[in-house]
């Protein structure tokens, strides 16, 4: 699954079944009549669920042993490592699903807060005795959650500020702009990080290409200092 199709994302993550199979998953690989039992779903059903979550690259299986005399049994764990955010407010709508990279120094962080807490994990995950490891992490954990929490507060004041300006950049788009096209074309290149060209904006309004290079010609005589439709006009 492309880590950018966040449609078939929130089609596979919106069944309920699924989403329990996974959190399940993230404590222990299990087998599917485990995960039928746990849910109380039938082993056809579960199969079913198992067989999308594989195929758009949620989890993947292995075969093991088993401790009894029977054949190999067929492990299901989770594959993803990722984050999903959805962000709507009255002014803008935001879907990232982004790839969670694997972080093996501290180094590849800047802030010194950050890098004593990665030290910090990795003393624990390198500890070998088990139990010492388990009750380490328990106070570790905390402090990570608590550095979540903040970092969400800060996360939702730039959302706050974002939806203050979006809204006010809309008006003014609103009241300066009579003709349709003209507010569609600003309304999908304000504020982007990578401004669409003649062609993704065609496709995305539903518009031939000259019409959007003539409306964009003449939104840059209106806006001449504007960077967005200096790029949105590059072919």
């Amino acid at each position: 699954m492309s880590l950018n199709n966040v449609d078939v994302l929130l089609d596979v993550l919106g069944n309920d079944t699924r989403r329990r199979i996974l959190q399940l998953l993230a404590d222990e690989p299990r087998y599917f009549i485990q995960l039928s039992k746990e849910l109380g779903v039938s082993q056809q059903a579960v199969l079913k669920h198992l067989e999308i979550l594989e195929r758009n690259g949620f989890i993947t299986s292995y075969e093991q042993e088993s401790s009894f005399p029977a054949p190999k049994r067929k492990y299901f764990q989770l594959n993803l490592s990722c984050v999903l955010e959805v962000g709507i407010t009255r002014d803008a709508v935001q879907f990232v699903f982004q790839d969670i990279p694997r972080l093996d120094r501290e180094d590849q962080v800047e802030e010194k807060e950050l890098k004593a807490l990665s030290k910090k994990v990795r003393d624990v995950v390198e500890e070998e005795e088990p139990i010492e490891l388990l009750q380490q992490s328990d106070d570790l954990l905390k402090e990570v959650n608590l550095a979540l929490k903040e970092t969400f507060a800060t996360e939702i004041f730039l959302l706050r500020l974002k939806q203050r300006l979006t809204r006010a950049a809309h008006k003014a788009i609103r009241d300066s702009f009579a003709e349709e096209l003209h507010r569609h074309i600003l309304y999908s290149t304000i504020g982007g990080e990578k401004q669409p060209n003649v062609d993704q904006l065609s496709s995305m309004l539903d518009t031939r290409e000259k019409e959007i290079s003539e409306a964009l010609k003449l939104l840059r005589k209106r806006m001449p200092q504007s960077k967005n439709l200096a790029a949105a006009s590059e072919e």
